[in-house]
């Protein structure tokens, strides 16, 4: 498919106007009051609002992984960190809703291009959905019967055009096994018409983020709308697409942009307070110097890996394993940061009508994600030694 084509197929089929990288950023960036206004009513129905879900379509929000050729910005991996980065600092369920949706075009990237015609009317549609645990999916005449299925965290699932889920394979009642002797496992895309949300998402922190369970009964999906979520690095996708685990680098710019915006207020406020402390500036110093350390190393390795990709090079296993390494390290140096810097505040903060209360247990939501855990450093390791046989994604 040639890359006149693909543009083609994008202004006859989709009907979007292109949006350059760098201006879906500037839209992004003037955002900002609307989210400031939104926030309250985002977390208190614990999904993002209409008017927010409109307002960031207009701005490109969701469109920023589709691939160049097929017309899409094709936003590079330090700018998508940026992007989400400039959101999260007014709202961190804003921007963790933007982070899985804006995946769309990695799906999309996945597929031929008549399937993608098929799944997505616009560049502009938002895909979400949980892999794991995968559920059982049964061979059947063209397609995989799932008898009954129910999947956690669906972040942003209420604002989804397009939901997928994680799969086993079955086989005249035998699970299928891929040459490791591991089960198959595929993404699968669901009728939405068929899928229930649950309600089940009540948490200390990222309320906004929609992260509820769901399930559907007695679905078949069609060969087409199943892909193998591969292991490793393949060549023939596009840039963003060529490496499955990537698609969680944005990720990062969520705990960027909340500890940024934690830092400044805390600043506000000891600037209001006067202290004269010499304590007091140490350890602030010292809570930005971990900050913008943290950031300078996801964002440069996001740089190197997008160079890298986009030149069409491999990367090596000390430079794909960097990007588990810089993840882990932004969330926890973040959390040290913010924590060093909060302490400075006293008591003042404990209470619940502290400006910093949204977003103290936002930060703490986070770091339970599997991107921030030490244990995520597991696989990352082991390739840096040379090891085989490491935990992957599937």
């Amino acid at each position: 498919m040639s890359a006149t084509q693909s543009n083609a197929w994008v202004v006859e089929t989709l009907g979007d106007d292109y949006k350059s990288p760098a201006e879906i950023l500037e839209n992004l960036k003037a955002l900002g009051p609307l989210i400031e206004e939104e926030a309250p009513e985002i977390d208190r129905i614990r999904h993002l609002t209409p008017r927010m879900v409109a307002a960031l379509k207009q701005a490109g929000a969701f469109r920023i992984a589709w691939p160049a050729a097929w017309g899409g910005p094709e936003m590079r991996f330090d700018d998508q960190i940026r992007a989400v980065e400039t959101l999260s600092y007014h709202d961190a369920s804003v921007a963790w809703n933007v982070q899985i949706l804006s995946d769309t075009g990695f799906y999309g990237a996945q597929f031929p291009e008549e399937i993608a015609r098929e799944l997505y009317g616009s560049m502009d549609f938002a895909t979400a959905g949980g892999y794991y645990p995968p559920q059982r999916a049964d061979r059947v005449e063209g397609g995989w019967h799932i008898p009954k299925g129910r999947w956690p965290f669906g972040s942003g699932i209420h604002s989804a055009d397009c939901i997928v889920c994680g799969i086993h394979l079955h086989e005249n009642g035998e699970v299928l096994r891929d040459a490791d002797g591991q089960p198959e496992f595929r993404v699968a895309y669901l009728p939405k018409d068929k899928v229930k949300l649950l309600d089940t998402w009540h948490t200390l922190g990222l309320r906004g983020s929609g992260s509820t369970d769901y399930e559907i009964e007695d679905v078949v999906i069609p060969d087409k709308y199943v892909f193998k979520y591969f292991s490793g690095a393949a060549s023939h996708l596009p840039p963003l697409a060529r490496h499955a685990d990537f698609i969680a680098i944005s990720l990062q710019g969520v705990v960027l942009g909340l500890g940024r915006r934690i830092l400044d207020d805390v600043r506000t406020e000891l600037k209001k307070r006067s202290p004269n402390d010499r304590f007091a500036r140490i350890q602030y110093a010292e809570a930005e110097m971990n900050y913008n350390a943290a950031r300078a190393f996801s964002l440069s390795t996001a740089a190197l890996v997008s160079d890298k990709l986009f030149a069409g090079q491999e990367l090596t296993a000390d430079e794909e394993a960097m990007t588990t390494l810089c993840s882990v390290n932004a969330g926890h140096q973040v959390r040290k940061a913010c924590g060093m810097a909060l302490e400075l505040l006293g008591a003042s903060i404990i209470y619940q009508r502290s400006p910093f209360e949204r977003r103290r247990r936002d930060l703490d939501t986070l770091m339970v994600h599997l991107g921030h855990q030490r244990r995520a450093l597991e696989a990352a390791g082991g390739s840096i030694l040379g090891e085989n046989n490491l935990p992957h994604l599937a």
